[in-house]
């Protein structure tokens, strides 16, 4: 059996449909499948359009004599903050489709929507939630009805299997990264040859603006023997340099902290990594320890800066602790990520401002703002769907404040945060020159995209 795996390509590096900023990421999610299939023997080629610069013609070639296609309209680092521009994605299915009959779809968008997207597309049929073994089943030659997670179309009816069981996170072998050109990807703020693992699924917590619904319900870790194997491997066989610990919460695991923190000083490792967590759930010993480990940078969610929005998130954290925790890191020799969000149920202008003010007195390495999206799926998006006028995926909620308000509070976020001589005279005592030139060119470029979408 030959399979091809596919990411499609959203506009690089901003996509005038949404106004989402598109990494050059490795396709984690695509990773995996490619190396529980070839466990199976099944014969699996990935393609990432973005990075191999595709034509939508040249990508369906690819799929000429091939089995099965899998298509990912958000592989793992965007199960959570997915393109909500769905002609990229549209575009590479249907041209799949006139060359090969089998083309199956994977991600958040058909996972919060199965059925409007199969009748979008035409597809042979949707998966829904976690695509891993989903995948390894219609490979293996089982009859779709008897497959859970997965939506499709049979002689005219809908059929909708049952959700599947979450999955061991330890049943996943090592990703296939040999597939791909490690060279080809990077982050912007930490590095080149950049490669994403995760060490966990899910969120013991429950924020309302949170889109969980690929990872389910509860939060579950790989055992640490296996994470870090997967780590050796990227170090000594494929040669990455930097990382990505994707996990939604990290440190949450203080054990797998700790635990990948020793290992990586013990053995003398050259990689760079970063992770996403809470403030509340680092300390300064924790972070020391990170930081000796090569954790350069850490990203947190702030969220908002107004008290009385910070009461509805259902985030459960104060701004004495973000303010805590980014103190920690700072004294750890962190780097620090905030991101920001605007556009809120009940949010005014006012509660804006607080934010950007918030975001000021913080004064993290790179703040990031953005408009909130009530992604189907939240409790966001259930609070204020009266107010959506029945969009697929809403890019807004303008219950409150029109949308080219968010636009322009977004943009002035940025140049309030970011041309503030305090902070530019910060970066340059930084003394880390490459940092804050590449920090320029990409804060520049965002700017540019933003103004001419």
């Amino acid at each position: 059996m030959k399979v091809l795996l596919v990411k499609p390509s959203w506009t690089y590096p901003i996509d005038p449909g949404d106004s989402t900023y598109n990494r050059n990421w490795p396709p984690l999610s695509l990773l995996n499948i490619a190396a529980l299939l070839r466990n199976q023997s099944v014969s699996v080629e990935l393609v990432d359009a973005g990075v191999e610069k595709l034509t939508y013609d040249a990508l369906a070639e690819k799929a000429r004599n091939v089995d099965n296609v899998f298509v990912t309209s958000a592989s793992l680092d965007r199960w959570q903050c997915p393109n909500l521009n769905l002609d990229p994605f549209l575009q590479v299915v249907s041209h799949l489709k006139k060359v090969c009959p089998r083309v199956f779809l994977m991600g958040t968008h058909g996972t919060v929507r199965p059925r409007e997207i199969l009748e979008r597309t035409g597809v042979a049929g949707v998966i829904r939630n976690e695509p891993e073994m989903v995948v390894v089943d219609i490979c293996s030659g089982k009859p779709l009805e008897e497959i859970r997670g997965i939506t499709f179309e049979k002689e005219d009816k809908l059929i909708e299997t049952s959700d599947r069981p979450l999955l061991d996170l330890d049943q996943l072998p090592i990703p296939a990264y040999d597939l791909i050109d490690i060279n080809r990807y990077q982050y912007e703020v930490l590095g080149q040859r950049f490669a994403l693992l995760e060490a966990s699924r899910g969120c013991p917590y429950d924020c309302m603006f949170c889109v969980k619904n690929m990872y389910g319900v509860g939060f579950r870790t790989k055992s640490i023997p296996q994470f870090i194997g997967e780590i050796d491997y990227i170090i000594d066989r494929v040669g990455a340099r930097t990382a990505y610990f994707i996990d939604l919460e990290f440190t949450v695991n203080r054990k797998m902290a700790e635990a990948v923190s020793h290992h990586l000083i013990n053995r003398g490792s050259p990689l760079q990594w970063c992770v996403q967590t809470r403030a509340d759930s680092v300390d300064l010993p924790l972070l020391k320890l990170m930081r000796q480990a090569g954790c350069r940078i850490v990203h947190f969610g702030v969220e908002t800066g107004s008290e009385k929005i910070r009461k509805t998130l259902n985030k459960g954290i104060t701004f004495e602790q973000i303010e805590k925790g980014l103190r920690a890191a700072r004294e750890a020799g962190m780097q620090t990520v905030c991101f920001f969000m605007f556009g809120l149920p009940g949010e005014t202008l006012e509660d804006m401002d607080e934010t950007i003010r918030f975001a000021r007195k913080l004064n993290p390495t790179f703040a990031s703002f953005h408009i909130a999206l009530p992604y189907p799926g939240t409790q966001f998006h259930n609070q204020v769907a009266a107010d959506l006028k029945g969009d697929l995926f809403p890019k807004a909620y303008t219950g409150i404040v029109p949308y080219e308000s968010l636009e322009h509070v977004t943009m002035k976020a940025f140049r309030s945060f970011y041309l503030r001589p305090r902070y530019v005279a910060g970066r340059l005592k930084d003394r880390d020159l490459k940092s804050f030139h590449n920090q320029a060119r990409f804060f520049l470029s965002y700017l540019k995209h933003r103004l001419m979408s």
